[in-house]
C-alpha cells in the first residue's frame, strides 16, 4: 500500500477485502493528494518568482535614483499611475497564476475532504459486512 493509503489501511479490519470501486476511490484520493502536493510546490516557486521580481523592481528604482544623484539631477521616480503600470506589467502574470493555483487548491481541498469521508464510510460498511459474514 502506498504511503497515503496507510491512513485508510488502519481503518480496515484484518481480512476485509475492499471492492474494486472503493479501491478506485482510494487511488483517486491519492492522485488528488499528489496534485495538492504539486500545487504547493508550484505556489512556492511562484512566490519566489514574485519576491525576486519585486526585489529586482526595487533595485532598479534605487539604481535610477542613485544614477540621478551621481549626475546631480533631481530624482523624480514614477508617479502612482506609472508605478501601477510597472507593477502590473512585471507582476500581473505571476499574480494571475497564483490566483489560479489558489482557486484550484480551494476546490481540490473540498473534493479531497468529500472523497475521504466517502472512503471512510465505505470502509466502515465493508468492515461491518465482513464481520456479519464471519459471524454466520
Amino acid at each position: 500500500m502506498s504511503r497515503l493509503n496507510k491512513g485508510f489501511a488502519r481503518l480496515i479490519n484484518p481480512g476485509v477485502v475492499l471492492n474494486p470501486e472503493l479501491n478506485q476511490k482510494i487511488v483517486a484520493f491519492e492522485a488528488m493528494a499528489a496534485e495538492r502536493s504539486d500545487l504547493d510546490v508550484e505556489l512556492s516557486q511562484l512566490r519566489k518568482q514574485q519576491d525576486d521580481t519585486e526585489d529586482n523592481l526595487a533595485e532598479a528604482l534605487a539604481e535610477d535614483e542613485f544614477q540621478c544623484n551621481l549626475r546631480g539631477q533631481q530624482f523624480t521616480g514614477p508617479n502612482d499611475d506609472e508605478l501601477q503600470t510597472i507593477l502590473k506589467n512585471h507582476l500581473g502574470g505571476i499574480i494571475d497564476k497564483l490566483a489560479k493555483k489558489y482557486e484550484r487548491i480551494v476546490y481540490l481541498d473540498a473534493d479531497i475532504r468529500k472523497l475521504k469521508g466517502t472512503i471512510e464510510k465505505a470502509i466502515i460498511v465493508a468492515n461491518e459486512e465482513s464481520a456479519a459474514a464471519a459471524s454466520m
